[in-house]
């Protein structure tokens, strides 16, 4: 929980298991971003290598470039580093296994931000008309700038 993280105003999972003993998979906002394999131009990473390294980094699926064009302008405007990666075939990497429509919780056009600390930070479940405005609201709210 933290003023830099933005609900999508679903309730926070039930853990099956006591969460103080076992990891369990979720994309919602304020979880850690889940692993799962996938494959960029024929080598194996992890999810998570394609994310922190000092930037916030938006993930997204076939049909959600309208939420990469929202991060590149965001970026620009704010000056803040956003990396964006489409997952899906022919894209910027592809699910190895095919688990990750499974762990994204979201629809292929759909979108994760994650802070450099590996935490999602705003879940949009699927593209919107408005997508610049709501990535640029959502990242106003995560710099504390709302």
């Amino acid at each position: 929980a933290s003023a830099a993280i933005v609900k999508d105003g679903a309730s926070e999972p039930a853990f099956a298991r006591d969460k103080e003993l076992y990891y369990s998979a979720t994309t919602w906002p304020g979880a850690h971003l889940p692993h799962v394999w996938l494959d960029r131009r024929g080598e194996r990473i992890s999810t998570l290598d394609l994310c922190g390294k000092g930037r916030f980094t938006l993930l997204t699926g076939i049909g959600g470039e309208a939420w990469v064009k929202a991060a590149k302008a965001v970026a620009k405007a704010t000056g803040v580093d956003i990396a964006a990666y489409v997952i899906g075939p022919d894209r910027d990497a592809v699910s190895i296994y095919g688990d990750w429509p499974d762990v994204r919780e979201i629809e292929e056009t759909g979108c994760l931000l994650v802070r450099p600390d590996q935490y999602i930070c705003f879940r949009a479940m699927r593209v919107a008309k408005d997508a610049q405005a709501q990535f640029a609201a959502a990242m106003q709210q995560i710099l504390g700038k709302a």
